[in-house]
């Protein structure tokens, strides 16, 4: 092995050891036999069925992707799983390997399609009433799809947490708006995958650099219709920091401290205003990891950590 191989691999392990420590920190775990030999597709499996549960705004059908547990008896600890992307773009069986995991072990997960916003579609009330409708079919319908809902998480992605935690939030304080009524229930818990949580700061505070910050500003105003200055009230209701204080339920929020779309700065400093408004944060800091770390590779280092973070927060918090 060459000087340089051997420096390349003394810093691989370097790399590897950090994401250890700080995953078995955090209450994770990882096979390495697995991270090695066992990665696939992200997205590799299909959910167990599909139901409609609204319409968007132009009248298309808007799903729900149901992933089921095996050998379920009765009802199951339910996930609400809000993808990202944005707010432009997504799908709700990107992930689904790993919904697919967390079915097999034991989740009931129900995976939410909603309307994505363009330039000349802001989505800012339509998108958020959708994922509340979709969270009050999850309870209208619970005794049909064997979900248990006294066993209630959101968990988002994104801009999907910024949804989740709204929509929980608003919740805890009796006034989520739902696109098809019906009272939208509390979660247990929510869990925030890097969160777009602060949508005036992911404009107003977007990667330096020439064009760099062009596409979380398109995020924003995508979603929105406009920037900061043109629409306050819209960024006000957008903003995560308006509906998140006590009674919000518990979250759980794992920042990628290499995050180059949403700066870790701005997710960090979002806890800590939720926590001084007496909201229970618990917060993970993933070092060496970027955006999006968990859509990678099924098994990877940071996907099994990032799942098995979860499930240890959702064995406490849903029991």
């Amino acid at each position: 092995m060459t000087g340089f191989g051997v420096v390349s691999t003394i810093a691989n392990l370097a790399v590897v050891i950090v994401l250890l420590v700080a995953i078995t920190s955090a209450g994770g775990s990882v096979n390495l036999f697995t991270a090695t030999f066992g990665l696939s597709a992200i997205d590799s499996a299909s959910p167990d069925r599909k139901e409609v549960y609204d319409k968007s705004s132009s009248g298309d059908d808007l799903s729900v992707s149901i992933y089921e547990p095996e050998r379920a008896k009765g009802s199951a600890p339910t996930i609400m799983y809000v993808h990202g992307g944005g707010w432009i773009a997504g799908d709700p069986n990107a992930a689904s390997s790993e919904l697919r995991e967390l079915a097999d072990h034991g989740y009931l997960v129900v995976s939410v399609e909603y309307e994505l916003a363009t330039l000349d579609n802001a989505t800012w009330q339509s998108a958020p009433s959708q994922v509340a409708c979709a969270a009050s079919w999850i309870q209208t319908h619970a005794d049909t799809i064997g979900a248990d809902t006294d066993r209630l998480a959101f968990w988002g992605e994104s801009s999907g947490s910024n949804m989740v935690a709204n929509t929980a939030g608003a919740a805890a304080q009796g006034d989520a708006e739902s696109s098809c009524g019906g009272k939208v229930p509390v979660p247990a818990a929510v869990i925030a995958d890097y969160p777009a949580f602060d949508v005036t700061g992911l404009y107003e505070n977007a990667p330096t650099g020439p064009g760099a910050g062009s596409g979380t500003r398109l995020f924003a105003t995508s979603y929105t219709g406009g920037t900061p200055k043109e629409y306050p009230d819209r960024y006000s209701v957008a903003d995560s920091v308006t509906h998140l204080k006590a009674p919000a339920p518990p979250m759980l929020m794992m920042t990628a401290m290499r995050d180059d779309v949403i700066t870790p700065t701005d997710q960090l400093s979002w806890a800590e205003s939720a926590r001084s408004r007496g909201v229970d944060v618990k917060t993970v800091k993933v070092p060496l990891a970027n955006h999006a770390y968990t859509q990678k590779a099924k098994n990877s280092i940071g996907s099994q950590g990032h799942l098995s973070i979860a499930e240890a927060y959702l064995s406490e918090q849903l029991r």
